[in-house]
Protein backbone atom coordinates (compact mmCIF):
# COMPACT_ATOMS: atom_id res chain seq x y z
CA UNK A 1 0.00 0.00 0.00
CA UNK A 2 1.41 3.44 -0.90
CA UNK A 3 1.08 5.14 2.74
CA UNK A 4 3.31 1.98 4.04
CA UNK A 5 6.37 3.68 2.12
CA UNK A 6 6.12 7.66 2.33
CA UNK A 7 9.49 8.08 2.90
CA UNK A 8 8.54 11.65 3.93
CA UNK A 9 6.28 10.57 6.71
CA UNK A 10 9.22 9.22 8.50
CA UNK A 11 10.54 12.42 8.67
CA UNK A 12 7.14 14.44 9.80
CA UNK A 13 7.90 16.23 13.35
CA UNK A 14 4.98 14.88 15.97
CA UNK A 15 2.98 17.52 16.95
CA UNK A 16 1.86 17.23 20.14
CA UNK A 17 -0.14 19.57 22.49
CA UNK A 18 -0.98 18.91 26.21
CA UNK A 19 -3.88 20.26 27.68
CA UNK A 20 -4.79 19.65 31.64
CA UNK A 21 -5.39 15.91 31.98
CA UNK A 22 -4.89 14.97 27.93
CA UNK A 23 -2.59 15.45 25.24
CA UNK A 24 -3.15 15.67 21.06
CA UNK A 25 -1.01 14.65 18.82
CA UNK A 26 -0.75 13.86 15.25
CA UNK A 27 -0.26 10.21 14.34
CA UNK A 28 2.13 8.59 12.70
CA UNK A 29 2.58 5.18 10.57
CA UNK A 30 3.42 2.93 13.59
CA UNK A 31 0.04 4.28 14.85
CA UNK A 32 -1.57 2.97 11.88
CA UNK A 33 -2.97 -0.12 13.74
CA UNK A 34 -4.09 1.70 16.49
CA UNK A 35 -6.08 3.72 14.25
CA UNK A 36 -7.88 0.49 12.53
CA UNK A 37 -8.64 -1.27 15.43
CA UNK A 38 -10.67 1.76 16.96
CA UNK A 39 -14.30 0.97 17.54
CA UNK A 40 -17.02 3.31 17.93
CA UNK A 41 -20.95 2.48 20.08
CA UNK A 42 -22.56 5.61 18.84
CA UNK A 43 -25.05 6.14 16.67
CA UNK A 44 -23.28 8.23 13.91
CA UNK A 45 -21.46 7.17 11.06
CA UNK A 46 -17.59 6.58 11.47
CA UNK A 47 -14.86 4.93 9.75
CA UNK A 48 -14.29 1.51 10.54
CA UNK A 49 -11.27 -0.65 9.94
CA UNK A 50 -12.07 -2.33 6.90
CA UNK A 51 -12.52 1.52 5.11
CA UNK A 52 -9.76 2.83 6.67
CA UNK A 53 -7.39 0.00 5.05
CA UNK A 54 -8.86 0.42 1.94
CA UNK A 55 -8.87 4.48 1.98
CA UNK A 56 -5.30 4.37 3.41
CA UNK A 57 -4.01 2.55 0.75
CA UNK A 58 -5.64 5.05 -2.08
CA UNK A 59 -4.01 8.30 0.43
CA UNK A 60 -7.57 9.78 0.68
CA UNK A 61 -7.01 8.76 4.59
CA UNK A 62 -3.45 9.30 5.66
CA UNK A 63 -1.61 9.25 8.92
CA UNK A 64 -0.33 12.90 8.96
CA UNK A 65 -3.66 13.66 8.40
CA UNK A 66 -5.21 11.84 11.66
CA UNK A 67 -5.19 12.95 15.11
CA UNK A 68 -4.99 11.23 18.43
CA UNK A 69 -5.76 12.17 22.18
CA UNK A 70 -4.13 10.37 25.04
CA UNK A 71 -4.72 10.49 28.25
CA UNK A 72 -2.33 9.05 31.21
CA UNK A 73 -0.65 7.26 28.04
CA UNK A 74 -3.91 5.68 26.61
CA UNK A 75 -5.40 6.65 23.19
CA UNK A 76 -9.51 8.12 24.26
CA UNK A 77 -9.96 9.83 21.14
CA UNK A 78 -9.21 10.13 17.13
CA UNK A 79 -9.87 12.45 14.35
CA UNK A 80 -9.39 11.20 10.99
CA UNK A 81 -9.33 13.79 7.98
CA UNK A 82 -10.40 12.68 4.36
CA UNK A 83 -9.05 14.12 1.17
CA UNK A 84 -8.44 13.83 -2.67
CA UNK A 85 -5.44 11.30 -3.52
CA UNK A 86 -3.23 13.98 -5.10
CA UNK A 87 -4.46 16.31 -2.49
CA UNK A 88 -1.45 18.53 -0.17
CA UNK A 89 -4.28 19.15 2.49
CA UNK A 90 -7.59 17.88 3.18
CA UNK A 91 -10.89 18.85 3.05
CA UNK A 92 -13.38 17.45 5.67
CA UNK A 93 -12.86 16.21 8.88
CA UNK A 94 -14.88 12.61 8.76
CA UNK A 95 -14.88 10.98 12.10
CA UNK A 96 -14.09 12.33 15.86
CA UNK A 97 -14.55 9.77 18.12
CA UNK A 98 -14.09 8.94 21.72
CA UNK A 99 -13.76 6.00 23.91
CA UNK A 100 -16.49 5.66 26.46
CA UNK A 101 -14.37 6.46 29.77
CA UNK A 102 -13.80 10.21 28.35
CA UNK A 103 -16.11 12.57 30.42
CA UNK A 104 -16.12 15.47 28.33
CA UNK A 105 -16.16 14.45 24.54
CA UNK A 106 -16.47 17.83 23.94
CA UNK A 107 -13.88 19.27 25.13
CA UNK A 108 -11.54 16.75 23.91
CA UNK A 109 -13.01 16.84 20.53
CA UNK A 110 -12.27 20.38 20.47
CA UNK A 111 -8.73 20.15 20.79
CA UNK A 112 -8.20 17.46 18.18
CA UNK A 113 -10.20 19.88 15.69
CA UNK A 114 -8.16 22.67 16.46
CA UNK A 115 -4.67 21.10 16.40
CA UNK A 116 -5.81 19.93 13.52
CA UNK A 117 -7.06 23.21 11.78
CA UNK A 118 -4.30 24.73 13.03
CA UNK A 119 -1.81 22.16 11.30
CA UNK A 120 -3.48 22.69 7.78
CA UNK A 121 -3.09 25.94 7.59
CA UNK A 122 -4.75 28.97 5.13
CA UNK A 123 -6.09 26.99 1.78
CA UNK A 124 -9.69 26.45 0.71
CA UNK A 125 -11.95 26.32 3.65
CA UNK A 126 -12.55 22.89 5.44
CA UNK A 127 -15.64 20.75 6.62
CA UNK A 128 -16.63 18.40 9.63
CA UNK A 129 -19.10 16.55 8.49
CA UNK A 130 -21.33 14.16 10.95
CA UNK A 131 -23.75 11.41 9.24
CA UNK A 132 -26.59 10.60 11.60
CA UNK A 133 -30.10 8.48 10.48
CA UNK A 134 -32.80 10.28 9.12
CA UNK A 135 -34.80 10.00 12.32
CA UNK A 136 -31.94 11.00 14.45
CA UNK A 137 -33.73 14.03 16.18
CA UNK A 138 -36.28 11.26 17.82
CA UNK A 139 -33.33 9.31 19.47
CA UNK A 140 -32.05 10.95 22.96
CA UNK A 141 -28.28 9.03 21.68
CA UNK A 142 -28.19 10.47 18.44
CA UNK A 143 -28.88 13.76 19.77
CA UNK A 144 -25.95 13.48 22.53
CA UNK A 145 -23.68 12.14 19.83
CA UNK A 146 -24.47 15.26 17.45
CA UNK A 147 -24.79 17.81 20.49
CA UNK A 148 -21.08 16.78 21.65
CA UNK A 149 -19.35 16.96 18.20
CA UNK A 150 -21.69 20.08 17.62
CA UNK A 151 -19.86 21.85 20.94
CA UNK A 152 -16.15 20.48 19.51
CA UNK A 153 -16.94 22.07 16.05
CA UNK A 154 -17.85 25.28 17.69
CA UNK A 155 -14.86 25.61 20.42
CA UNK A 156 -12.70 23.78 17.72
CA UNK A 157 -12.84 26.48 15.08
CA UNK A 158 -15.98 25.99 12.76
CA UNK A 159 -17.93 28.80 12.78
CA UNK A 160 -21.40 27.80 11.20
CA UNK A 161 -23.61 24.33 11.49
CA UNK A 162 -26.34 23.08 8.25
CA UNK A 163 -28.23 20.42 8.76
CA UNK A 164 -28.43 18.68 5.26
CA UNK A 165 -30.35 15.46 3.77
CA UNK A 166 -28.84 13.00 1.65
CA UNK A 167 -30.71 11.17 -1.32
CA UNK A 168 -30.37 8.12 -3.78
CA UNK A 169 -31.52 6.28 -6.22
CA UNK A 170 -30.44 3.68 -8.28
CA UNK A 171 -30.88 2.56 -12.23
CA UNK A 172 -33.93 -0.39 -11.29
CA UNK A 173 -35.87 2.50 -9.42
CA UNK A 174 -38.80 4.37 -11.50
CA UNK A 175 -36.79 6.96 -14.20
CA UNK A 176 -38.77 10.64 -14.39
CA UNK A 177 -39.80 11.66 -17.90
CA UNK A 178 -37.38 13.87 -20.14
CA UNK A 179 -37.77 17.33 -20.15
CA UNK A 180 -40.36 18.16 -23.55
CA UNK A 181 -39.78 22.32 -22.28
CA UNK A 182 -36.16 22.35 -22.27
CA UNK A 183 -33.50 21.97 -24.16
CA UNK A 184 -29.61 21.50 -22.53
CA UNK A 185 -26.93 22.85 -24.53
CA UNK A 186 -23.42 22.96 -24.16
CA UNK A 187 -21.70 26.24 -22.83
CA UNK A 188 -18.20 27.85 -22.15
CA UNK A 189 -16.85 28.40 -18.26
CA UNK A 190 -17.89 32.12 -18.50
CA UNK A 191 -21.15 30.92 -19.21
CA UNK A 192 -21.75 28.84 -15.96
CA UNK A 193 -19.39 31.58 -14.02
CA UNK A 194 -22.55 34.23 -14.76
CA UNK A 195 -25.01 32.03 -13.83
CA UNK A 196 -23.63 30.81 -10.65
CA UNK A 197 -24.02 34.37 -9.48
CA UNK A 198 -27.34 35.03 -10.96
CA UNK A 199 -28.86 32.16 -9.29
CA UNK A 200 -27.46 33.04 -5.83
CA UNK A 201 -30.55 35.92 -5.30
CA UNK A 202 -33.24 34.49 -3.52
CA UNK A 203 -31.39 31.05 -3.21
CA UNK A 204 -32.24 28.17 0.04
CA UNK A 205 -28.75 26.99 0.34
CA UNK A 206 -27.31 28.16 3.70
CA UNK A 207 -23.24 27.91 2.08
CA UNK A 208 -24.44 30.20 -0.88
CA UNK A 209 -25.84 32.84 1.28
CA UNK A 210 -23.28 33.36 3.91
CA UNK A 211 -20.89 33.42 1.12
CA UNK A 212 -22.68 36.18 -0.70
CA UNK A 213 -22.60 37.68 2.95
CA UNK A 214 -19.34 37.53 3.81
CA UNK A 215 -17.75 37.73 0.13
CA UNK A 216 -20.03 39.25 -2.77
CA UNK A 217 -21.41 37.05 -5.59
CA UNK A 218 -18.18 37.28 -7.69
CA UNK A 219 -16.17 35.43 -5.26
CA UNK A 220 -18.87 33.24 -4.71
CA UNK A 221 -18.99 32.41 -8.53
CA UNK A 222 -15.14 32.20 -8.43
CA UNK A 223 -15.29 29.88 -5.85
CA UNK A 224 -18.06 27.65 -7.21
CA UNK A 225 -16.76 27.63 -10.63
CA UNK A 226 -13.43 26.27 -9.28
CA UNK A 227 -14.94 23.75 -7.02
CA UNK A 228 -16.67 21.75 -9.55
CA UNK A 229 -14.52 21.97 -11.95
CA UNK A 230 -12.59 20.10 -9.13
CA UNK A 231 -14.48 17.25 -8.51
CA UNK A 232 -14.49 13.68 -10.37
CA UNK A 233 -16.49 13.63 -13.39
CA UNK A 234 -16.77 15.08 -16.63
CA UNK A 235 -16.82 18.64 -17.44
CA UNK A 236 -18.94 17.83 -20.84
CA UNK A 237 -21.45 16.57 -19.02
CA UNK A 238 -22.39 20.62 -17.56
CA UNK A 239 -25.53 21.80 -19.40
CA UNK A 240 -27.51 25.36 -19.64
CA UNK A 241 -31.20 25.53 -19.91
CA UNK A 242 -32.99 26.70 -22.65
CA UNK A 243 -36.84 27.13 -22.69
CA UNK A 244 -37.53 26.24 -26.40
CA UNK A 245 -37.34 29.83 -27.17
CA UNK A 246 -33.85 30.20 -26.28
CA UNK A 247 -33.89 31.64 -23.27
CA UNK A 248 -32.02 30.65 -20.66
CA UNK A 249 -33.69 29.05 -17.62
CA UNK A 250 -31.16 27.33 -15.69
CA UNK A 251 -28.30 24.80 -15.79
CA UNK A 252 -26.90 21.30 -14.55
CA UNK A 253 -23.95 19.94 -13.39
CA UNK A 254 -23.88 16.34 -12.97
CA UNK A 255 -20.38 15.48 -11.32
CA UNK A 256 -19.41 12.71 -8.88
CA UNK A 257 -18.33 12.25 -5.66
CA UNK A 258 -14.82 10.10 -4.86
CA UNK A 259 -17.54 7.30 -4.85
CA UNK A 260 -20.57 7.91 -7.10
CA UNK A 261 -22.19 9.81 -9.58
CA UNK A 262 -23.87 12.85 -8.14
CA UNK A 263 -25.89 15.58 -8.34
CA UNK A 264 -23.67 18.08 -7.85
CA UNK A 265 -25.35 21.46 -8.88
CA UNK A 266 -28.58 22.41 -10.69
CA UNK A 267 -29.81 25.97 -10.58
CA UNK A 268 -33.21 27.77 -12.11
CA UNK A 269 -32.82 31.61 -12.62
CA UNK A 270 -35.03 33.36 -10.42
CA UNK A 271 -37.32 34.68 -13.23
CA UNK A 272 -37.55 31.65 -13.97
CA UNK A 273 -38.82 30.24 -10.80
CA UNK A 274 -42.05 28.90 -9.77
CA UNK A 275 -42.73 26.89 -12.95
CA UNK A 276 -41.74 23.39 -11.34
CA UNK A 277 -38.51 23.13 -13.72
CA UNK A 278 -36.15 21.95 -11.06
CA UNK A 279 -38.26 18.99 -11.81
CA UNK A 280 -37.11 19.43 -15.30
CA UNK A 281 -33.57 19.83 -14.40
CA UNK A 282 -33.25 16.72 -11.92
CA UNK A 283 -35.08 14.72 -14.65
CA UNK A 284 -32.04 15.21 -17.28
CA UNK A 285 -29.38 14.74 -14.56
CA UNK A 286 -30.83 11.01 -13.64
CA UNK A 287 -30.70 10.23 -17.55
CA UNK A 288 -27.28 11.54 -17.96
CA UNK A 289 -25.73 9.71 -15.40
CA UNK A 290 -27.61 6.21 -16.14
CA UNK A 291 -27.18 7.00 -19.82
CA UNK A 292 -23.49 6.91 -19.27
CA UNK A 293 -23.99 3.41 -16.99
CA UNK A 294 -24.27 4.82 -13.28
CA UNK A 295 -26.11 2.82 -11.30
CA UNK A 296 -26.10 4.44 -8.23
CA UNK A 297 -26.38 8.59 -7.89
CA UNK A 298 -26.28 10.55 -5.11
CA UNK A 299 -27.57 13.97 -4.16
CA UNK A 300 -27.70 16.42 -0.90
CA UNK A 301 -29.59 19.34 0.38
CA UNK A 302 -30.49 21.58 3.13
CA UNK A 303 -33.08 20.66 5.34
CA UNK A 304 -34.04 23.98 4.96
CA UNK A 305 -34.89 23.46 1.20
CA UNK A 306 -38.30 21.92 0.84
CA UNK A 307 -38.86 22.42 -2.78
CA UNK A 308 -35.76 20.64 -3.77
CA UNK A 309 -36.21 18.19 -1.13
CA UNK A 310 -39.61 17.90 -2.58
CA UNK A 311 -37.90 17.45 -6.28
CA UNK A 312 -35.86 14.38 -5.18
CA UNK A 313 -38.38 12.23 -3.85
CA UNK A 314 -40.46 13.21 -7.18
CA UNK A 315 -37.37 11.87 -9.31
CA UNK A 316 -37.44 8.40 -7.44
CA UNK A 317 -34.36 9.45 -4.83
CA UNK A 318 -34.95 7.83 -1.00
CA UNK A 319 -33.42 9.62 1.77
CA UNK A 320 -30.69 8.12 3.46
CA UNK A 321 -28.93 9.82 5.66
CA UNK A 322 -29.08 13.32 7.03
CA UNK A 323 -25.64 15.81 7.96
CA UNK A 324 -24.56 17.68 10.08
CA UNK A 325 -21.98 20.24 7.90
CA UNK A 326 -19.98 22.15 10.50
CA UNK A 327 -17.96 25.01 8.08
CA UNK A 328 -15.21 27.62 8.72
Amino acid sequence: MAWTNESRLSKLEPMTDTRDDFTIRRATLDDVPLLQAWSCDEPVAWIDSERLTAELGSRNYRPEWSWIAEQDGRPVARALWWGQADANRPATLDCVTTTVEVAEPERVGAALIRAGLDAFGAGPALEFNVDVSPAWADDAASVEAVRWRHEAARAGGFSRTTERVSFARSSSDPVPGRSQRLRFVAAPDDAFHELFALVATGTLDAHTQDMVAREGLEALADDDLAFYRSLPGERDAWRVAELLDGTTAGFIIPTRTAYDASISYLGVLPEHRGHGYVHDLLAEMVHVHHGSGQDRIVGTTDAANTPMRGAFERAGFSVTRVRIVHEQ
